[in-house]
């Protein structure tokens, strides 16, 4: 069912709002990739010129999808504590890129990301910061938290299609009945025991051993 078919009565009025809203709806559904300002058009029922009048480009439409969803994330009270308050930013941050796994690739452009949404990069900086990194170390800190988040997100994803092949566990129980453990020694004594490690495994354990490596100790 498109979004058109979804209205009754009457088409309501083209908006900026509509617009945004029908984008979200088409890049939830079916990706980043099926969004085109033709396709926007269609499902609106106008020609894409009329959408120009509303949005600059694709890119702006974008940017808008992206600080709608931005300002619906909760903005839970943060713990006092530097390390357990970026912890739970980062957490924040992580869960809302699982909820909208779409957003990852878009986000890796940088010029799209909306206002509503950089509250958590200076929240995240300013805790390394008061850990007593330097603001040049933060930098390089926030990039590492960055890239393990994002990744993270999208094999986590990648598991809830695939949950079997998707796996850890399955890469090293299919390669060591591929190669034998003699080949691969430290993988063959994973394998007996690599599903109940996996499931072990949590973004929270994943960012705490991160940041025993870049905070300074105490």
């Amino acid at each position: 069912m498109n979004a058109q078919s979804r209205t009754t009565g009457r088409t309501p009025r083209l908006s900026r709002r509509r617009i945004v809203a029908l984008a979200h709806e088409i890049i939830a559904a079916e990706g980043v990739e099926a969004l085109s300002m033709r396709r926007l058009a269609r499902e609106v029922g106008t020609t894409p010129m009329a959408l120009y009048h509303h949005v600059r480009d694709k890119d702006e439409l974008l940017s808008l999808v992206m600080e709608a969803v931005a300002e619906s994330l909760p903005r839970p009270p943060l713990p006092e504590d530097p390390r357990e308050r970026l912890i739970a930013v980062c957490v924040l941050m992580r869960n809302a890129f699982l909820e909208h796994t779409w957003v990852v690739p878009i986000l890796a452009r940088g010029h799209l990301v909306g206002p509503s949404a950089v509250w958590m990069t200076e929240e995240i900086l300013s805790c390394l910061v008061a850990t007593g990194l330097t603001v040049e170390e933060a930098f390089g800190a926030h990039q590492t938290i960055w890239n393990f988040t994002a990744g993270e997100v999208l094999v986590t994803a990648r598991a809830r299609v695939e949950p079997e092949t998707a796996s850890t566990a399955h890469f090293v129980e299919t390669q060591v009945a591929r190669q034998g453990a003699g080949t691969l020694p430290v993988l063959g004594a994973l394998a007996g025991r690599s599903r109940e490690l996996e499931a072990r495994y949590s973004y929270r354990v994943g960012l705490e051993q991160i940041l025993d490596g870049v905070l300074p100790r105490p």
